[in-house]
């Protein structure tokens, strides 16, 4: 059995991003649609059971009670949200890894997927670390927790490590702000994804919703210089994405208290009169905050 993982490109290298009139511009981030494949087999014969599994003892989760079937439906869950990380192979807090196993009598996987939450001694690559720990998700319940040795991975196989996709659509400006915070983010585990113009959201639909990212940052100097005459259309795109529970933030700097208008008034959400209101960071730290948290709430909540 194959396990096809397609995953967004992400180089510390700058790329193009689509600027409002279609014309392309060099950016310092950009996910792209690149598809990479891990190929990983099972022994024939071997039946798959898809429903959570507790720890059979202690705080950990044997690797030998993991099936193949419950790495597939962690990847095939968390797929769309995933970045490929600068450094390939980097293994560090808040990072998801997919990480190839030996074989053992306990039966378990070949392959392992997870966030992983502490590493001993260091962060870095493998040959630097000692063991580590890592949550590995669960459908609808907090995600149990695997300790893993250096010596029972397989050092023969690549190791595959990934940061989370955070959508932001920002003007020039706006994007600078971030350049300056944005290693910052990465070392975090997030990768921002820049988008200078709007048209990308049109495409935004009921049959591609599953594969949207969860969370959006949107500077309001961005809103502002979309045309007047498409404004209701993309504020139309936006509600969809909060009906959907996507998390929108709003990147509004105190610079702009009497230049533009928050999202909140564009939109016409209030704080405890209405039942939507957008958190506005109003600079690149305090975006991160917010994604850490609500990212990290989302996750321990489990799959589904």
């Amino acid at each position: 059995m194959a396990l096809e993982l397609s995953l967004r490109q992400f180089s510390i290298l700058p790329s193009f991003v689509q600027t409002g009139n279609g014309e392309p511009r060099k950016a310092h981030y950009l996910g792209r649609d690149d598809a990479t494949s891990v190929e990983r087999k099972q022994e024939t014969g071997g039946k798959h059971d898809n429903a959570p599994k507790k720890p059979t003892s202690g705080k950990y989760r044997n690797l030998g009670d993991l099936t193949l079937g419950d790495v597939e439906a962690a990847l095939a869950y968390f797929r769309p949200q995933l970045v490929a990380s600068p450094a390939s192979e980097w293994i560090a807090r808040n990072y998801f890894c997919q990480l190839p196993l030996k074989r053992n009598l306990d039966e378990r996987p070949t392959v392992v997927f997870g966030r992983v939450t502490t590493c001993y001694p260091a962060a870095g690559e493998l040959e630097n670390i000692e063991e580590m720990e890592m949550h590995f998700p669960r459908p609808g319940a907090a995600p149990d927790l695997l300790h893993i040795h250096r010596e029972e991975l397989n050092q023969r196989k690549p190791i595959e490590s990934f940061c989370i996709g955070v959508k932001a659509y920002l003007s020039e400006q706006e994007m600078r702000d971030f350049s300056q915070t944005e290693n910052i983010f990465i070392e975090k585990g997030f990768a921002p994804l820049y988008q200078n113009g709007y048209g990308e959201l049109f495409d935004i639909n009921e049959q591609n919703r599953p594969a949207l990212p969860w969370i959006y940052v949107f500077g309001s100097e961005w809103f502002a210089t979309i045309p007047d005459s498409m404004q209701v259309e993309v504020k139309q795109q936006l509600q969809k994405l909060i009906g959907w529970n996507r998390v929108l933030l709003n990147y509004h700097p105190r610079r702009y208290l009497l230049k533009y208008r928050s999202l909140n008034d564009e939109l016409e959400f209030n704080y405890g009169f209405t039942e939507q209101y957008l958190l506005a960071p109003q600079d690149t730290n305090q975006v991160l905050v917010k994604v850490e948290e609500t990212f990290g709430e989302r996750f321990m909540r489990g799959m589904g």
